[in-house]
């Protein structure tokens, strides 16, 4: 079945995957000002197609989420800030995590954060 198709049966999941799919229009915005008309529309238009459906109850949920926090969603504009430090330790994280199978010890998780975050291979190689 296609997209089409599903989209003329008026299914509450192709609803749904159509919201989800118009908010990265958001983020091309070039301008705090610009993502804040897009955000605005998206929530004017995304109002009508859920209805009172009990089943699409998660998605209006998301959507006055995104009401109540817009102004934070628009602090991505003018902030410096971003998550990448964040994401290089959760990788240094999950890798220990992977080595450490098995381990009942959290020190060792520990510890093995610690051997794979540190220089200490490079150190070793050179000797």
């Amino acid at each position: 079945m296609t997209i089409a198709e599903m989209t003329k049966q008026g299914l509450d999941t192709i609803i749904a995957w159509k919201l989800k799919e118009k908010p990265p229009s958001i983020r091309k915005a070039r301008t705090p000002r610009a993502a804040l008309w897009r955000i605005n529309h998206f929530l004017n238009c995304a109002q009508a197609p859920i209805g009172d459906t009990s089943r699409l109850e998660p998605v209006r949920k998301a959507l006055t989420t995104l009401k109540t926090e817009a102004r934070r969603v628009l602090q991505r504009w003018t902030s410096t800030y971003t998550n990448a430090r964040l994401e290089g330790f959760n990788g240094f994280f999950q890798a220990a995590r992977a080595r450490s199978r098995g381990h009942r010890n959290t020190d060792t998780l520990i510890t093995m954060i610690y051997l794979i975050g540190s220089p200490a291979g490079s150190i070793l190689k050179s000797t």
